[in-house]
């Protein structure tokens, strides 16, 4: 019975049968009012589900993730470190930056748990990050500790916190994040219910279902019709269901023949009644909301933002909104676990640059950098390293002023080295 306590572990505490949140029902994904059941797997089937997926995961993979370090209050990037080539390119031997990027964020969007474990030398120094599957890693409380019970090839293992970065968006209780998918799962399921009703609806000729109405008894001829080629009917099978196999595609627009006087009744509402793709467009715009995804940008066109006008300021409020919080989230859980603590009392930390989704237009961005430049925040080799440009060096790496620029409390003082005052 040891391999049933495991299963058991790995989803939680026991609960009954029908509990929509027992183990059994995480386990094998829950069955929604539709009928529908709607796993963490079979929502992947959902396009609109794995738009909104990768929409996020795509640019989070795509930001460059670097350490710096605070020296007197300036960002000086590390290079030296173990992980500084690691998080810009191999966390692992066997995956680059983005894919391991896009996985943990594939977890985090489903099962609302994303699991990397650090992999530390014999200084402590982190050198590596693997994925935990989320469906065989769960935190337990041991003690006063928080423990990360995981199964790696059919091997139970448990890993202090420390050394598992957990990556979650919404949590009752701080160490589990909610999944996605079961919160929306009803949401989900209908989806999945309209695009299986119209598969079928299609394989049926694009008719509705309905049932077969006679005048009288049948005949010995229409009662054969409806058998088998033996002569009786298969066990099970209903008499009518011999026509309906004159159905489905192959059979499309051929001559159907309904014999006796017999009357075909439909007993379903027509899709076009039913607002089959008005739903279907509700649904898609239902679960991008789940995903905070505008709909553009999963290429729904039915309603317009309200995020401001045009791409730029939609793609600004999307970064904002949507991609900046799970950055946060990763850099703090970087930021903490990543490093010792002397590394953290040296000053470094991770950073992901999110300026390429950031930037405006050409003449917005020239103006912004005029803007930064001439009150000293920038110089022009830091402006020519954000649009990843080749800087001048040298006078190109120093800040500037206008001369007549001077703190306000100095306002009406005579410059040092002029000839009069400012009025």
């Amino acid at each position: 019975m040891k391999w049933l306590t495991n299963l058991l572990g790995r989803f939680g505490p026991s609960d009954s049968l029908n509990s929509p949140g027992g183990w059994l029902v995480r386990m094998i994904g829950g069955k929604s009012s539709s009928g529908i059941t709607v796993s963490e797997h079979s929502a992947l089937y959902l396009p609109i589900v794995y738009a909104c997926i990768n929409r996020i995961a795509n640019p989070i993979a795509s930001f460059p993730t670097r350490i710096y370090q605070n020296k007197n209050g300036k960002r000086v990037e590390v290079t030296e470190h173990p992980m500084s080539e690691r998080l810009r390119l191999r966390p692992n031997d066997y995956m680059s930056a983005r894919t391991l990027a896009k996985v943990n964020m594939l977890h985090s969007l489903s099962w609302g748990n994303g699991y990397q474990e650090i992999e530390r030398n014999r200084n402590g120094e982190a050198v590596g990050l693997w994925p935990l599957l989320p469906d065989r890693t769960r935190p337990k409380k041991v003690d006063d500790r928080i423990l990360i019970d995981t199964t790696i090839d059919g091997s139970n293992h448990r890993i202090d916190h420390g050394n598992v970065l957990h990556i979650m968006d919404q949590s009752q209780c701080g160490y589990v994040g909610l999944s996605q998918v079961a919160l929306a799962r009803e949401a989900m399921a209908l989806a999945l219910a309209m695009e299986k009703f119209g598969g079928s609806f299609f394989a049926n000729e694009a008719k509705s279902g309905g049932f077969l109405m006679h005048p009288g008894r049948l005949g010995p001829n229409a009662v054969n019709n409806l058998r088998g080629q033996d002569g009786k009917p298969k066990a099970g099978e209903n008499p009518a269901a011999r026509l309906e196999k004159q159905g489905g595609l192959d059979n499309a627009h051929r001559v159907k023949v309904l014999e006796e006087g017999m009357k075909f009744i439909s007993t379903t509402i027509p899709p076009e009644d039913a607002q089959f793709l008005g739903s279907r467009e509700f649904q898609i715009a239902e679960i991008a909301r789940i995903y905070d995804v505008p709909l553009i940008l999963v290429q729904s066109h039915e309603k317009s933002t309200s995020w401001g006008t045009g791409i730029e300021q939609l793609m600004i409020g999307f970064v904002r909104q949507t991609i900046a919080p799970w950055i946060e989230a990763r850099e703090q859980e970087m930021n903490w676990k990543l490093f010792t603590q002397k590394e953290r009392e040296q000053g470094l930390y991770v950073k992901s640059s999110m300026q390429a989704l950031l930037r405006g237009d050409m003449t917005a961005r020239a103006a912004f950098y005029k803007s930064l430049f001439e009150v000293g925040a920038l110089s022009p080799d830091e402006i020519a390293e954000l649009e990843e440009m080749e800087g001048v060096g040298g006078n190109g790496a120093k800040r500037f002023v206008p001369v007549n620029f001077v703190p306000i409390d100095q306002a009406g003082q005579a410059p040092t080295g002029a000839g009069g005052t400012i009025e």
